[in-house]
C-alpha cells in the first residue's frame, strides 16, 4: 500500500514537473539545466524545488505574475466544469435571454477563432532568438531616448540662436536704418535751409 501511495506521488510530482518545464520553455523559450535535475532527491525535496522553480519563473515573467494572481482571485476559471453542469446560479430562464441577446455575435466569434486556429505558430528557435535580442533592443531603446533627448537639446539651443539672430542682426539693423534715415532727414533740411537763405540774400542784393 504504500509502496503505491509513493509511485503515485512520484508520478504525480513527475507530471508537475513536466508541466513546469513545458510552461517555462513556452515563456522562456528554454528550460533551466538546474530545474531539470534532482530526479533522485525525496519527493519533499523535489516539490520545495518546484515551488522555488515556480517563483523564478513568476519572478522572470510577467505573464505567470498575471496568471497567479488571476489563479489566487478567481479559482474556479481553473477548473475543468463538467459539460452537464450549468456553472451559474441563473435560471434557466434567464440564461436563455442572455444567449438570445448575444447570438448575433456567435458567427463573427466563430470565424475569427477559425483564423486563430488555422494561423500558424512560429517556429521556436524565431521566439529563443527573439528572446535573446531583448536586451540588444532594450539597449537601442535607450539609445534612441538619449538622441531624442540631446535634439530637443539641439532644438531649443537651435531656437534660441534664431531668436537672438533675429533680435539682434533683423531688429538691431532696422534700428540703424531708422536712426540713419532720421539722420539723413536732418541734413536734408539743414541743407534745404542753407540754400533758402542763399536765395533770399541773393534776392536782396
Amino acid at each position: 500500500m504504500d509502496n503505491t501511495f509513493d509511485k503515485t506521488a512520484l508520478e504525480t510530482i513527475d507530471l508537475l514537473e513536466a508541466r513546469l518545464k513545458r510552461i517555462e520553455y513556452a515563456v522562456c523559450g528554454h528550460v533551466e539545466t538546474a530545474a531539470v535535475e534532482g530526479q533522485k532527491n525525496s519527493a519533499i525535496k523535489r516539490l520545495a524545488s518546484l515551488e522555488h522553480s515556480l517563483h523564478q519563473l513568476a519572478s522572470r515573467s510577467r505573464v505567470v505574475q498575471d496568471l497567479l494572481k488571476l489563479h489566487s482571485g478567481f479559482p474556479d476559471l481553473f477548473q475543468q466544469i463538467s459539460p452537464d453542469e450549468i456553472p451559474t446560479t441563473l435560471d434557466t430562464e434567464s440564461i436563455l435571454a442572455i444567449v438570445l441577446a448575444s447570438a448575433s455575435s456567435y458567427p463573427s466569434t466563430a470565424s475569427r477563432l477559425t483564423s486563430i486556429n488555422d494561423t500558424p505558430i512560429p517556429p521556436t528557435q524565431l521566439s529563443a532568438q527573439l528572446i535573446e535580442l531583448q536586451p540588444r533592443i532594450a539597449k537601442i531603446g535607450a539609445l534612441q531616448v538619449a538622441q531624442n533627448a540631446e535634439v530637443a537639446v539641439l532644438r531649443e539651443r537651435s531656437a534660441a540662436l534664431i531668436q537672438r539672430w533675429y533680435t539682434i542682426d533683423i531688429l538691431g539693423a532696422g534700428d540703424s536704418w531708422a536712426e540713419l534715415e532720421g539722420r539723413v532727414g536732418q541734413v536734408e533740411q539743414r541743407v534745404r535751409r542753407a540754400a533758402l537763405a542763399k536765395r533770399l540774400d541773393d534776392d536782396m542784393i
